[in-house]
């Protein structure tokens, strides 16, 4: 084997299992065996994590919808993206608050009211994410070429 590349040893035990053994001593800390995980990239295993979220659909759009308000109430997102359901929404509004990308505020007020911000962490994948919108329109124009 390449002494660059990971290699894997494949041991059987109690004759029904297998395990994966990784035979060098190089570890990233989250398990990661991507040979890019080092320290001048980084663990691609954080990357991955972020991206399930942001790659659902409609969770980019949300970003960028409730990234170009201060805050939007349910309704009005719901108004917005009008083909997508209520029950979609409400998953992927608590997917997007949970990964830390927006922030839910309820008022106590009748009816009630809840509205929709990006945190700041939203914020700055936001605006990483239109140099990444750049990106892809260049490699676009350049396939056609």
């Amino acid at each position: 084997m390449l002494p660059e590349i990971h290699s894997f040893a494949i041991t059987a035990r109690n004759q029904t299992r297998m395990s994966i053994e990784r035979d060098d001593n190089r570890d990233t800390g989250c398990g990661c065996i991507d040979p890019i995980a080092t320290a001048d990239h980084g663990c691609i295993c954080l990357v991955s994590d972020l991206v399930q979220v942001i790659g659902r659909k409609y969770s980019l759009r949300l970003l960028m919808l409730i990234g170009n308000q201060a805050a939007l109430r349910f309704n009005e997102i719901r108004s917005e993206m009008n083909e997508l359901s209520s029950s979609t929404l409400t998953i992927r509004l608590t997917e997007l608050e949970h990964a830390g990308l927006i922030e839910r505020r309820e008022f106590a007020e009748i009816p009630p009211r809840v509205e929709y911000s990006l945190t700041p962490t939203g914020t700055e994948l936001r605006q990483r994410l239109f140099s990444l919108s750049r990106f892809a329109t260049r490699k676009k124009a350049s396939e056609h070429h």
